[in-house]
């Protein structure tokens, strides 16, 4: 029989299903902080999904700016171990958070606060056994791509509305004047002269 055709590599980040209108994928810088512990228990008898929800609990990571990401990882045991059936596995959780978002001081200082706790208090918090707890934070920054909303586009300038003529600011020049040039207008002295003929100070 031929060989069974290889299988196609999975693909490095899952993709994003489609996306509402305006709505677009773009590299964000995020922060991210690992918080380890191993927990007595074959990896296939640990609920992922629980243990997912346990852990975005514990260091405060919800979307849409936190994504958490737990992987399994068996531990390699001796022969003696494995005939005592002390199964061990190492659970990594990381929670990605958006560099510039609102939530990051929360989620930094939950997993620091996580990594502090004993084995006992984790377990409690977890739902599994817990052995070991690391109390190193894996803090490092990065990117990923993130469903995001573009800005919304800014407005056009309103224009001016259209000036309008600007007031005579000297009505006299078409105005007629005040007195036409044929009045008179009677002295002091009791003689009557035309307007024009005056001069200033009379």
């Amino acid at each position: 029989p031929s060989p069974p055709s290889p299988s196609p590599p999975p693909p490095s980040r899952p993709p994003f299903s489609p996306l509402p209108e305006g709505i677009v994928v773009e590299e964000v810088p995020v922060i991210k902080f690992t918080i380890i512990v191993t927990i007595s228990a074959e990896v296939n008898g640990i609920d992922v999904t629980e243990l997912e929800a346990s852990f975005r609990s514990a260091q405060l990571c919800f979307a849409p700016e936190c994504v958490l990401t737990v992987t399994l990882q068996p531990v390699e045991q001796s022969a003696a171990r494995r005939a005592l059936q002390t199964a061990q596995t190492t659970a990594s959780s990381t929670a990605s958070v958006l560099k510039n978002g609102n939530t990051l001081s929360a989620v930094r200082n939950a997993s620091y606060e996580f990594a502090q706790m004993s084995a006992t208090q984790a377990g409690n918090i977890l739902n599994q056994p817990v052995s070991e707890v690391d109390p190193n934070v894996n803090e490092r920054e990065d990117t990923e791509p993130r469903a995001v909303a573009p800005p919304p586009p800014s407005a056009p300038p309103t224009p001016p509305p259209p000036s309008s003529p600007s007031p005579d600011v000297e009505p006299q020049s078409t105005d007629p004047p005040c007195f036409p040039s044929s009045a008179t207008v009677q002295r002091a002295d009791g003689e009557t002269a035309p307007l024009s003929s005056l001069s200033a100070g009379d």
